[in-house]
């Protein structure tokens, strides 16, 4: 976004103050984020995870002391403006991000606390909707999705460098699903179509290019094909340029579904043409699984649609619908005297050309220079104690030396750093950067010297565009879980492994979010054993079950330490006589949970003496707990999958208990 100018408004919507102490909230807004400061009173300590900024909870919480000696509460939200619900209104010279800061105590009820944030920018005179950018296409979907779509290069490691495309040669169209909470989804194109407008009219001339419900079309008159997957939440289009539109501005306009991978039919599917070599005549292949294809013999005809409810009216059930456009793409034919000028691969194609001419005329600067490719770093060092090169100003590529003396230079970064480019051949990747000089005095010549690693291509490697999007589909999504014995003050980690029967064993949880909203972390389950592994006939001592019931805190002084963090959660368990003198570990589920969705089935709850089951982040919701002494009702599997929350199993340990006062 290229904005400069901010404006940041602070409009007070909704009703009352928490508490008389609590002030109202600060925001700054930068130039793709906000960050959001939240003073609260003592008293609303207990409730700080149901502070929210849209839908996520604050980064950090911390307790401060005030100069009149009052304790206060510091809630800080840091978010980008893509993320937390944020809604982007565009209007005459204005950008608007809006978002809701909230205080709502019991779930998704009414808040009793709402205000409006806002970050104004001022709308640069050449702006344009994103989809409409040179070569790349985004479009934003429902709920926790995000569709995107753009154009790759030839050897798919890089977003394409020009729009202008020869004719015949291939089109990598690449489209995305970012699915955050949702269970594993495939990415399916049900439609696409070529149009000269970015617009779609009843009038508009438009080439077919999947029709059908997923039947890739344009491949049985060209050479137009699916590659394979490498996730299943997106795809790759290997589309060869046609006629139609020659030299003009061309919009691929698609169809994207988000489906259940479960679920495939004639309705739900991406079909390609497979010809025989050397021939025309081919069959209809089913992408994601070949040994199903009857579901593309309908290609050939009309493929039977589904009743309109099970996509459009339920987004939820099974899939989710997204349209999207991007382009302009320009097809020019080579061979036409009036064909527009590649400008951008003529460049690249100078650029080569240079480089390799530099290349030849400085090769005896190879004397100078030691290379070290390591598995994952270059290191790089020039030394030439005759020279009156100034190693200072060296670089190799963007970056410069680590280190370096009046006569030598030193470079350690690693592979992906300081503007290496990455190439791709049958069996290796190769790393390419340059190490540049470039003197002050105009008059003293530099030189450019090619720094290059190459490796043997890994099975398993796919192309580095894909991870800009990380899915995940199998496992925990973009997170990191652990679980630790700690010290007394949960500062630091154990330094003992020993624990008096009847102290307390500080064990704490966490989660590591990186890209994910704000997440509360829950111990669904925690069971102790003597063995590393749980087998099905493993004698066990139960600590928290029945959905995060602290079933250990009625029989001794277990208890959840008060938050400090929502990603975070500290368990005192008292040291029990089970297995005495023996080698224990603690097995538990952790589970990162969408705070806005908890429930019966999805909480830390605890029995405080002469009060009964309390709820650790809002005890004035504590029915949720009233489960604890008979049976919590799970969620149905289907919404526990990816929707809402992710989970792990992990185990600390091992530890001995030991007897008093030992």
């Amino acid at each position: 976004m290229q904005t400069h100018h901010c404006l940041c408004v602070l409009i007070l919507s909704a009703a009352t103050a928490i508490h008389d102490d609590d002030t109202d909230p600060v925001h700054l807004c930068n130039r793709d984020t906000v960050n959001v400061t939240w003073f609260i009173s003592q008293e609303a300590f207990p409730h700080a995870a149901r502070f929210f900024l849209g839908n996520c909870i604050a980064n950090s919480f911390l307790a401060l002391s005030t100069p009149k000696g009052h304790v206060v509460g510091q809630l800080q939200f840091d978010s980008k403006l893509t993320e937390c619900k944020f809604k982007r209104v565009i209007r005459g010279k204005h950008v608007i991000y809006r978002n809701t800061l909230a205080f709502r105590p019991h779930g998704k009820s009414h808040p009793h606390y709402n205000k409006t944030i806002e970050c104004v920018y001022n709308r640069t005179d050449d702006w344009i909707p994103p989809f409409l950018t040179r070569g790349s296409g985004s479009a934003v979907g429902h709920g926790q999705l995000v569709f995107h779509m753009a154009l790759l290069n030839e050897e798919l490691t890089d977003w394409a460098q020009t729009n202008v495309i020869p004719l015949g040669s291939f089109i990598p169209i690449w489209a995305a699903v970012q699915q955050t909470y949702h269970q594993p989804l495939l990415l399916l194109l049900e439609e696409c179509v070529a149009a000269t407008t970015p617009e779609l009219h009843p009038d508009s001339q438009v080439y077919p290019i999947i029709t059908n419900k997923g039947c890739l079309v344009d491949g049985t008159i060209s050479n137009s094909r699916f590659l394979d997957r490498y996730e299943t939440s997106s795809i790759i289009l290997n589309l060869q340029s046609f006629r139609f539109a020659l030299g003009q501005e061309v919009y691929i306009h698609s169809k994207l579904v988000a489906w259940d991978p479960e679920i495939l039919n004639e309705d739900k599917k991406a079909c390609h043409y497979v010809k025989e070599d050397g021939m025309d005549m081919g069959i209809w292949e089913l992408l994601d699984d070949p040994s199903q294809s009857k579901l593309c013999s309908c290609c050939d005809s009309t493929c039977k649609t589904r009743p309109k409810r099970d996509v459009e009216s339920e987004p939820q059930a099974q899939g989710l619908v997204q349209r999207s456009v991007f382009g302009p793409l320009i097809i020019v034919d080579p061979d036409a005297p009036d064909a527009p000028s590649q400008s951008t691969q003529s460049s690249t194609a100078g650029k080569r050309q240079s480089k390799a001419a530099v290349k030849i005329q400085m090769k005896w600067q190879y004397t100078y220079m030691t290379l070290d490719c390591g598995s994952d770093f270059v290191s790089v060092v020039w030394k030439d104690p005759q020279s009156t090169t100034d190693p200072s100003l060296m670089r190799l590529g963007n970056c410069r030396p680590n280190r370096f003396t009046t006569q030598d230079a030193l470079f350690n970064v690693g592979l992906d750093e300081c503007g290496s480019r990455r190439m791709v051949t049958g069996d290796q990747l190769v790393f390419m950067n340059d190490l540049t000089y470039t003197p002050h005095d105009a008059n003293i010549p530099g030189f450019t010297q090619p720094v290059v690693c190459a490796y043997e291509r890994p099975k398993g490697w796919y192309p580095p565009i894909l991870e800009s999007v990380v899915f995940h589909t199998y496992g925990v999504g973009n997170l990191l879980f652990h679980l630790e014995l700690m010290n007394e003050d949960f500062s630091g980690p154990a330094l003992s492994a020993a624990f008096p029967l009847g102290s307390f064993i500080p064990i704490s949880a966490s989660v590591e979010q990186k890209s994910h909203q704000p997440l509360l972390l829950f111990l669904e389950e925690c069971v102790a054993a003597v063995t590393p592994q749980l087998q099905h006939d493993s004698h066990t001592y139960p600590i928290i079950t029945n959905k995060g019931c602290l079933v250990d805190s009625k029989v001794a002084r277990t208890k959840f330490e008060p938050r400090q963090e929502a990603s975070v959660i500290n368990l005192s368990l008292q040291a029990f006589r089970f297995a005495a003198g023996e080698e224990v570990y603690i097995h538990c589920k952790l589970v990162a949970w969408d705070p806005t969705s908890l429930d019966s089935s999805k909480k830390a709850c605890q029995y405080v003496k002469g009060h009964g089951w309390e709820l650790l982040d809002d005890p004035s919701y504590s029915r949720l707990c009233n489960c604890c002494e008979s049976s919590c009702r799970p969620r149905k599997k289907r919404s526990a999958a990816g929707i809402h929350g992710f989970s792990k199993n992990a185990v600390v340990g091992p530890f001995t208990i030991t007897g008093m006062g030992a």
